[in-house]
Order: C-alpha cells, then sequence, then structure tokens
C-alpha cells in the first residue's frame, strides 16, 4: 500500500472513531427531534397538572411527579446529542409510558371522560393529549436510537407521516367518544353483598353523600389505586377538621389503596362524616335512619 493511499484512508478512520466514541455528539435528526420536544411538551405539562392537583387536592401524586422529572429529564439528555441518548431516553420513556396508563389520576379520568372530579371533560382531553405526547416520546426515542447505531440516514423515515397520523386519530377519536359518552354520578345507595358501598376515585368520593339504615356497616371501594387515609371529620375551607362525632364508629389512620375498607356499624340515627387526610375537599357525609 502506497504512503498516499495509507494517508487518504486515515482521516476515514479517525471521523469512524469519532462517530462511535462513547460521548460522541451526533448530528441531530428529525426522530431524535421529536422525541425531544415530546419529552419535553410532557414534562412541561406533568409540572402545570402536578401543580394544579397540589392547589385543588392538597397533593400531586408521586407518578405525577416522576413522569414530570422523567420527562425533562430526558429532554435535557437528548440535547446533549451523546450517541446513547437516545437509548437512554428509551428506557425512560418506557417507564413513562407506564406510569401514565398506570397513574391514578389518569385511569379515573380515561374511565369518566364527563363525570371525573378533578376537571371533567377538560381534564379528560389533556389526559388523552399527554398519553400520546408519552408514546410519541417513547417511538421518537427508538427511532432516533436505531439511526444513530445503524449509521444510516438521518433523515425522516417514510413510516414517520403514517405513524403520527394514526397517533392523531386516536387521539382524536378519543376525544370524540368521550364527548359522546353518557354517564352520570351515583346519587342513591349501592350496596355490595347486602352492605351499602361509597366507591372513590383519584382524589374523591363518587357521590358526596349516601343513606344508610341504622345497624348497617358501610364498604369503602378504592376504585383507581390512590392512596387515601380515612378519618372523622371534614375539610372546612381547604382545612381538615378531625371530629369526634357521637355515636360514629371510630375512623383514625384507615389506609386504602387499591381495595376496599369497612366502617361502622352505625348503631344510632344521625348524620355522621368522613375525610381523606391526603386529598384536599374529599368528604362524605353518611346519613344514618
Amino acid at each position: 500500500m502506497s504512503m498516499e493511499t495509507k494517508k487518504e484512508k486515515d482521516p476515514a478512520m479517525n471521523v469512524e472513531a469519532t462517530q462511535t466514541h462513547l460521548f460522541s455528539r451526533q448530528p441531530p435528526s428529525v426522530l431524535g427531534r421529536i422525541a425531544f420536544w415530546a419529552f419535553l411538551v410532557g414534562g412541561l405539562g406533568g409540572l402545570g397538572g402536578a401543580i394544579a392537583l397540589t392547589i385543588f387536592s392538597g397533593s400531586p401524586s408521586q407518578d405525577i411527579v416522576i413522569t414530570t422529572v422523567v420527562g425533562l429529564a430526558s429532554a435535557g439528555i437528548l440535547a446533549t446529542r451523546f450517541r446513547w441518548a437516545p437509548l437512554v431516553t428509551t428506557l425512560l420513556g418506557g417507564y413513562n409510558l407506564y406510569l401514565v396508563f398506570t397513574e391514578p389520576y389518569v385511569v379515573e379520568s380515561l374511565v369518566h371522560p364527563k363525570t371525573d372530579p378533578q376537571g371533567g371533560f377538560g381534564h379528560f382531553v389533556g389526559v388523552v393529549i399527554i398519553s400520546a405526547v408519552a408514546i410519541i416520546a417513547f417511538g421518537g426515542s427508538i427511532g432516533a436510537a436505531v439511526q444513530n447505531y445503524r449509521q444510516g440516514s438521518r433523515q425522516a423515515p417514510r413510516w414517520l407521516p403514517s405513524a403520527l397520523s394514526l397517533v392523531a386519530g386516536l387521539v382524536i377519536g378519543a376525544i370524540f367518544i368521550g364527548a359522546i359518552a353518557q354517564e352520570s354520578l351515583a346519587t342513591g345507595t349501592t350496596y355490595t353483598n347486602g352492605v351499602p358501598t361509597v366507591h372513590m376515585g383519584a382524589g374523591s368520593f363518587l357521590q358526596p353523600s349516601v343513606t344508610i339504615p341504622k345497624g348497617s356497616k358501610l364498604t369503602l371501594v378504592d376504585d383507581v389505586a390512590a392512596l387515601h387515609i380515612l378519618a372523622n371529620g371534614s375539610w372546612q375551607n381547604g382545612v381538615p377538621k378531625t371530629t369526634n362525632e357521637p355515636d360514629a364508629p371510630r375512623v383514625n389512620n384507615v389506609q386504602v389503596k387499591g381495595g376496599s375498607a369497612e366502617i361502622g356499624p352505625f348503631s344510632a340515627a344521625g348524620t355522621y362524616h368522613i375525610y381523606c387526610e391526603v386529598h384536599q375537599g374529599m368528604n362524605l357525609e353518611i346519613i344514618v335512619q
């Protein structure tokens, strides 16, 4: 091999070594940009949701805080343009996607798109959009990682418009179905195995008042696996007031998360009150006749 040929190959080898170095920076790809903006929008949306829940419900759930941190951290990692960045954000995006679809406030909103106490239909629309953004962030990270390690074209792949159209169609379809859904909040007394029952959502009792017969117990069911800590009393003007009402069965630090709790029996007629110490404004009035 001549000296000239060797000199011509050396620069190419140096470029390849630079591109495969652990901390080499890759040129920005279309999929990488999409993932970056999706994570950033999702993180900021989660931050807004956490602030809103803190104001209206007393505190945000742990899952919302985690998804917010993951979204903003993933956007920051992708901004470095390191070759391994999309691999890391793929893992973070998958975890984020799992949290989004198991978060109690999300589950409650998807099940009750119009009667969700946390914001009704407007909250449902926000949940659908944030869910779609999480899917786009995850998919964009996978595509960017493949492009980085295959060293192929960094342009938009041919399937990208179809994939984005599919996600947009799912969003529009979900919002349309939520808009036409007919549902109403429970107003009467329902029973489980003969015991009066009240269901709980992510941050509220699904009915504010229940009437039960004297001598009966009351079953409280947590529909969406949110932590509730129950006690005698009620929220008044945003302040929890623990009270010892005469003849009321004692309820103190009763924790329910994804299961049920039985309160009582209520041995005397009267009106009693139970509240959740975790969620501001979460009150239940129990009328015993």
